[in-house]
């Protein structure tokens, strides 16, 4: 390319960083000569550098260099110029190359380590015609005219001022239209109107930018953008579109394989089908690139590949002799195929490839540097010397002398006058023949393969009638077998459940048998399932020490059988006896007569299902705990008798009152307060007695009422003070007995 290309390698720096921005090496190139060179150019200044120059092509080994995702790469495309192309010399996105490697096809050297050296060699690919154009925007362009300040509110003199403002937004619209128009572009228009003219107008021009005849300012009362419409995601689009050379190797018949190499030897293409016909393989070869040599694995070319050679006017290639197998499994090694059609088309494309390898090594040596050593090997294989090639490449000799000499070095190629149809026959009546031949000796080898099993079936059915004879004892056996395997798998079973039982126990034991120390086994939860499995692994018995780590969801029936089993002791965490004194479930414990302890003086130290705690301080925890037993079952039997005594004297009480009888005149206040319910001691009750039938002729009555008898006559009532005496003596004395019995009682039951 003749224009001005900039390449450009990052120094320092990263796009990525948001410390240290980047640095490039920047390289003019101008007709494939370097003009100049710059270090350490920052971003601000190669933007301006390249809106001040306007290059043709900015070229970077990676895209990565300049943007840090898609968006940022979108915001670079944007500020560049429209006349100036990003290009990728290293590849498309997908299939991607080192710099090296690209440099090497045009025969270029350079330090890898030297940024400044790299960007000469992104710049000079470039101008070769190397690399991938970076496309970010579509073929539609947005042109939009708006305010260039805001409108404002006031009375009639800002009325002018916003006519003003939208009167030239409307004059740069149509300036555009008539611009766009003489430029004979399409486009589609968006008026949004406004007081006094237009405030917003928004033209979708059918176009790419760099033919927009207009250009974005801004100033005064209008603005103007443009922005292309970008695409779904990057494309990349070939810099030239000169097709690769390709060695291009065919298996014709019913299924068609085909092999395409480049010419540095690398597998490009490999496939099978049986759906193509001539010109769909014709086409199928083109779009893959330019075949400079077609390959075949006979010796004659068969007359479906030459007539495919003659299409792409390529160059024939084919063995002395018919290519043996074992040679297309040596030629085809390293490289995968799926069948005997793809291995023959690899191993004559890879053959025709190692014929010419040679050639083209010394072609490298001897080709100067920025030459496209693709198109110098093509036209050296056509029949060209190195001399007549590179003059032709750099347009010193005339197209019509080369063809001309090209004509004399190429071997005139002269065909059979025969018709070609009788040549496709031909060619078909060899392939059956061959057919044929194969189909014979595989059915010679599949009758041997018959007699031969013919043979062994018999055999097999004279074993099967013998097995046949003894297959009810086997089966029987059999089923024995089956039996006692499972018999044995459940015993294997159950013994090794009981190892792991039996190591426990050495463990527990073993910490059992300790100084100073306890053994502790771990119940997980207060729940009768947890004591069950516990009771299965390492057995519950007497004095043992049980470690409950939860009491939630307790009942009765497991601290029922704790007590059963003659337990020890049972220790809670800290928090865990709190929370079960609020449930309550101390009291269930001193009622059954299993010790309970706090872990908190205990510090007892929990590894798997075995703990164990200090001795002493367990000791001293039981005795503790043993004596506010001893308290608490003092106190509940003096409850029981307190509480039955009670009952003995409310009914007494209740008695005395069904009589008639007042309980305060028979018993002393400070003795009716402890029989006498709450409930009826809260309510004030009036004593109401009865008057004397001769009520008006005493002059004082007396204090406490005589009790009448049913059988006597009526006699004269007692002193008070002998009557106060004698009730308390009888009813402390019948309280006594009462009270001797309950004890009586309650020992014989305890």
């Amino acid at each position: 390319m003749s224009g001005r290309i900039f390449g450009i390698d990052i120094i320092r720096g990263s796009v990525r960083s948001g410390t240290l921005r980047p640095h490039y090496a920047l390289v003019r190139v101008e007709d494939g000569a370097v003009i100049s060179e710059e270090k350490n150019v920052t971003r601000f200044r190669l933007m301006r550098y390249i809106r001040a120059e306007q290059p043709e092509i900015l070229a970077v080994d990676s895209i990565q260099e300049i943007a840090q995702g898609t968006a940022d790469l979108y915001a670079f495309l944007a500020e560049l110029p429209a006349g100036t192309k990003l290009v990728q010399v290293t590849g498309d996105g997908v299939k991607m190359e080192t710099l090296p490697r690209a440099a090497a096809r045009y025969n270029l050297s350079f330090d890898k380590q030297n940024p400044m050296e790299e960007a000469k060699a992104s710049a000079l690919l470039a101008s070769f015609g190397a690399g991938y154009e970076v496309l970010a925007y579509t073929g539609i362009t947005d042109i939009t005219v708006s305010r260039n300040r805001s409108p404002g509110r006031g009375g009639w003199s800002q009325n002018r001022y916003v006519r003003k403002m939208h009167g030239a937004v409307r004059t740069h619209a149509r300036e555009i239209e008539m611009k766009l128009v003489s430029a004979n572009l399409e486009y589609s228009m968006t008026v949004r109107r406004a007081f006094g003219g237009e405030s917003r107008v928004v033209f979708t021009v059918y176009a790419p930018r760099e033919q927009i005849p207009v250009s974005p300012s801004r100033g005064g009362d209008a603005q103007i953008r443009i922005a292309g419409r970008r695409r779904d995601k990057i494309a990349f689009q070939p810099l030239t579109k000169k097709p690769r050379y390709l060695i291009v190797g065919i298996d014709p018949g019913t299924t068609i394989g085909i092999a395409a190499l480049d010419l540095d030897g690398n597998l490009v293409y490999l496939a099978s089908t049986r759906l193509f016909s001539a010109a769909d393989l014709t086409r199928e070869i083109a779009d893959l690139g330019k075949p400079l040599i077609i390959a075949s694995d006979k010796a004659e070319m068969p007359f479906g590949v030459e007539k495919i050679r003659r299409a792409f006017s390529a160059v024939a290639w084919n063995p002395k002799k018919d290519i043996l197998i074992k040679e297309k499994y040596v030629l085809a090694a390293g490289r995968e195929f799926k069948n005997d059609h793809e291995r023959d088309a690899l191993s004559a494309a890879v053959y025709a490839y190692r014929t010419y390898r040679n050639k083209f090594e010394s072609i490298l040596k001897r080709a100067p540097a920025g030459v496209d050593t693709d198109e110098l090997r093509a036209q050296i294989v056509r029949g060209l010397s190195l001399e007549q090639a590179l003059s032709r490449i750099s347009g010193t000799v005339p197209a019509e002398v080369a063809d001309a000499a090209e004509q004399e070095e190429l071997p005139e190629i002269i065909f059979d006058e025969r018709d070609e149809r009788i040549t496709r026959q031909e060619e078909t009546i060899r392939r059956l023949r061959t057919l044929a031949e194969t189909l014979s000796r595989e059915s010679a080898g599949k009758d041997k393969t018959i007699s031969a099993l013919h043979r062994k079936l018999n055999a097999e059915r004279e074993e099967r009638y013998a097995e046949l004879l003894a297959a009810g004892e086997i089966a029987e056996r059999d089923r024995e077998i089956a039996t006692v395997k499972k018999q044995l798998r459940k015993e294997e079973r159950r013994c090794k459940n009981l190892r792991i039982r039996l190591d426990r126990m050495k463990r527990y034991v073993s910490l059992q048998a300790g100084e100073g120390c306890s053994a502790l086994k771990v119940l997980p939860l207060l729940a009768r399932d947890a004591v069950r499995v516990l009771d299965e692994e390492m057995g519950i018995g007497e004095e043992d020490l049980l470690y409950v780590l939860k009491v939630d969801g307790w009942g009765k029936s497991v601290v029922r059988e704790l007590a059963e089993a003659r337990v020890k002791a049972v220790i809670l965490p800290r928090q865990v006896y709190i929370r079960a004194q609020e449930q309550h479930l101390i009291e269930e414990f001193r009622d059954a007569g299993l010790p309970v302890l706090s872990g908190a003086d205990l510090s007892p130290r929990v590894k798997g299902k075995i703990g164990v705690a200090d001795t002493a301080a367990l000791e001293d925890a039981l005795a503790a705990w043993h004596t506010s037993q001893t308290v608490f079952s003092r106190e509940r039997k003096a409850a029981v008798i307190d509480s039955m005594v009670r009952e003995y004297q409310v009914e007494r009480v209740r008695e005395v009152r069904e009589l008639g009888i007042d309980p305060a005149t028979v018993v002393p206040e400070r003795y009716l307060r402890t029989m006498l319910p709450p409930k009826e001691k809260e309510p004030a009750r009036t004593v109401v007695r009865k008057p004397a039938e001769k009520k008006t002729e005493q002059t004082a009555a007396p204090k406490t009422p005589v009790l009448p008898s049913p059988d006597a006559e009526e006699k004269p009532p007692e002193p008070a003070e002998e009557q106060k005496t004698a009730a308390p003596d009888l009813l402390t004395a019948v309280l006594a007995e009462y009270r001797e019995k309950r004890k009586k009682e309650i020992s014989g039951d305890t």
